[in-house]
């Protein structure tokens, strides 16, 4: 469903952090970046070197340590679980998680982006592109926020299409 390389290469061109190289072990699968001849394993490690280095601590929580290692759970599961999607119900299952977290949330931490917004971004957006209309519409929360976090300037690429959302039901008797 997501491709870790391209994720981490959109995080960096977003914050603006040029000169960024990133691969991904062929054997572990694990994202290595390379800047300024310095060395960063993980994709958690490497999305917050990058936040740092573009001077954004707000994406990783600022100073409040509660919000620092609710971005550290929500990075650990776009790893565990979104990048481990490898079938139609694994993906599924994702998609009805976020959608059911989301209910009550305009993002992930509250009423702000952070790092797990864009990389949970980047890492469903294909999947959610994906989907028809009407199975978009099951995952209304999910779909807002997708919505939300892809119209902030910078999040997509020049070249990337945004994914289309319809505002208002398709069908009677959708609940949220």
């Amino acid at each position: 469903m997501a491709d870790i390389k391209q994720d981490l290469k959109a995080l960096a061109r977003f914050l603006d952090v040029k000169g960024v190289k990133v691969n991904v072990n062929s054997e572990t699968k694990v994202p290595v970046l390379t800047l300024n001849g310095m060395t960063v394993t993980g994709l958690s490690s490497v999305a917050n070197y990058l936040a740092k280095t573009a001077g954004r601590r707000d994406l990783i929580g600022g100073n409040d340590a509660a919000e620092r290692a609710a971005v550290s759970q929500w990075l650990e599961y776009r790893v565990t679980e979104i990048d481990r999607c490898h079938s139609e119900k694994d993906v599924s299952t994702v998609l009805k998680e976020l959608n059911s977290y989301l209910e009550t949330r305009t993002f992930f931490l509250g009423e702000r982006v952070t790092l797990p917004d864009l990389l949970i971004m980047y890492g469903v957006r294909s999947a959610v592109s994906l989907l028809t209309f009407q199975e978009k519409e099951k995952f209304m929360h999910l779909s807002r926020w997708c919505d939300n976090v892809q119209s902030i300037e910078g999040v997509l690429q020049k070249q990337q299409t945004p994914v289309f959302f319809v505002k208002n039901p398709l069908y009677a008797g959708v609940q949220s």
